[in-house]
């Protein structure tokens, strides 16, 4: 009798941890359901934000010469533009209902075009409506972007001057020499970190380098400059010294010219 009430307690004990047991595992499964169901919902909203976001580089900036679009320029490094990320994105799902392009530039990858529009400040965010560049300066989030471009308001901004635009001569020229900057920036990181000279070294063959090019740039720019716009000496051309023969001659046609005029008045009177 008491064997068999032990064998009940022990087989009731067996059954109820069996339960626990299941009762865990089956949380456990209702977990990780919830946890990939989150992930997945993640992924699908990351990937419809990927699809409405343009980004941008140096060899496609010109598409947003043609219609209406909003730009952000930032850097991964760069905690406001961080911030902003969240509230750029859920803006560019919104880009089809209000028919405008919503578009990136990483300024880390595209220094060329951080000097083409003047980038001075992280994050940098421009309107551009049918190649008319406008700097957005109002509150950074999704409901204020998409009210900035239903309403208009961009209207109430004066456009950046015109020797400015990204598209003009003289901006190409400031972008090739912010991508020679960072090019010489890499270099100089590269001689010091990974073939270990001291920077003093190094800023001494950048310096040499920038002599040399500047006197040989130079020197070309004087020659050609001598050629297009001569100086006054080689358009007049020195007189010809006087000889000593030419100097007699000129001594004797005086003399003869007194004496004709001497002889006029002695016969005068």
């Amino acid at each position: 009798m008491a064997d068999c009430f032990l064998m009940t307690i022990m087989m009731t004990r067996d059954i109820i941890s069996f339960g626990i047991v299941a009762d865990v595992f089956c949380s456990i499964d209702m977990l990780m359901r919830a946890i990939l169901l989150s992930v997945i919902t993640l992924i699908s909203v990351c990937q419809s934000a990927n699809r409405n976001l343009i980004t941008l580089n140096e060899e496609t900036w010109t598409d947003i010469l043609r219609g209406e679009w909003m730009v952000e320029f930032h850097a991964p490094w760069c905690p406001a533009c961080k911030d902003l990320q969240k509230a750029w994105h859920a803006f560019a799902d919104w880009s089809k209902d209000l028919n405008i392009n919503v578009a990136e530039v990483d300024v880390t990858v595209n220094p060329g075009l951080s000097g083409r529009f003047l980038v001075t400040a992280l994050p940098t965010i421009y309107h551009v409506k049918d190649g008319v560049f406008r700097a957005y300066a109002g509150p950074r989030d999704k409901n204020d972007f998409i009210s900035y471009i239903e309403g208009k308001k961009w209207t109430f901004y004066d456009p950046i001057p015109s020797y400015k635009y990204p598209s003009s001569p003289q901006m190409s020229v400031v972008a090739w020499f912010f991508k020679l900057s960072m090019f010489v920036r890499d270099k100089h990181n590269y001689l010091v970190d990974e073939v270990g000279i001291p920077s003093w070294a190094s800023y001494t063959v950048f310096a040499g380098i920038t002599l040399t090019l500047g006197c040989i740039l130079g020197f070309f720019i004087v020659c050609i400059i001598d050629r297009v716009f001569p100086t006054g000496e080689q358009l007049c051309r020195p007189e010809k010294k006087s000889t000593k023969k030419d100097q007699k001659n000129k001594s004797k046609k005086l003399v003869s010219l007194v004496k004709s005029k001497t002889d006029l008045l002695n016969a005068s009177m």
